[in-house]
């Protein structure tokens, strides 16, 4: 029964992956309209169609190679429309650690170089919402992407942005809870962006930074507590009493 269920699905995948192959053509189009509604059109026709986690998941194995190239899209709708389609499948498959050797590289790529690569702070926001959702579902399956993440989240918990700051502390709490027994080992290379922006003038980022810190250092060693005991007790003099609260 479950060899002719797994026919029964693969088969349905097949038949999605026909329909969608027009839609994945255009994608390589010129005309910057037509690869948006080809996007549009592949959200429509799989997600939106309240298909099964295993269907989905074949699907997904198909389509995540051409979804990842249009991050990097001239158009911000493209890159928009792109990263919500990754982030609905991997709130839908079966096994969404899976896609993982894929996704964590392309965002390393966008988010943790040298510089900025992706331009629209929004769409940074949608990434790293992203992958706090990758963190949520996948968990423990996440220690070999130890380096990507870490990557990341030195560079987002510095974003010019504010909402990005606040997004790359929830993920770093959940990061460190996920893999303790590897978190460790990197932990004190956050130490010095989550020191960078800790006196940010926005009360609401500082208490993210905090609790983030306190993380860090709970999943951490006693070098990351030397590190950041100093600059942790200036926020007892903090204006908000929210942010001395937290620290």
């Amino acid at each position: 029964m479950r060899l002719v269920m797994a026919t029964e699905e693969e088969r349905a995948a097949a038949e999605i992956m026909r329909s969608l192959a027009r839609h994945l053509n255009c994608l390589n189009e010129g005309e910057k309209s037509t690869r948006k509604q080809a996007l549009e059109d592949i959200k429509k026709e799989t997600i939106e169609k309240g298909l099964s986690s295993t269907v989905l998941q074949e699907v997904f194995a198909c389509l995540l190679k051409p979804l990842l190239r249009c991050l990097s899209d001239p158009m911000e709708r493209c890159r928009e429309v792109a990263i919500q389609i990754i982030g609905d499948f991997i709130r839908c498959v079966s096994t969404p650690e899976s896609s993982m050797p894929y996704i964590m590289p392309s965002l390393a790529q966008r988010l943790g170089g040298k510089e900025i690569v992706e331009p629209a702070e929004e769409l940074r926001l949608s990434m790293v919402e992203v992958l706090s959702l990758i963190v949520e579902v996948c968990g423990r399956h996440l220690a070999p992407y130890l380096d990507d993440m870490i990557k990341i989240l030195q560079k987002t918990i510095i974003d010019p942005f504010p909402d990005v700051i606040k997004e790359s502390c929830k993920c770093t709490i959940q990061f460190a809870r996920s893999i303790p027994d590897h978190f460790h080992m990197q932990a004190e290379c956050l130490v010095m962006p989550l020191m960078q922006t800790i006196s940010h003038q926005h009360s609401r980022v500082r208490m993210a930074i905090i609790e983030a810190s306190g993380a860090v250092v709970q999943y951490g060693t006693v070098k990351t507590m030397d590190d950041v005991l100093s600059h942790m007790a200036q926020r007892l003099f903090d204006n908000s009493p929210q942010a001395r609260r937290f620290f």
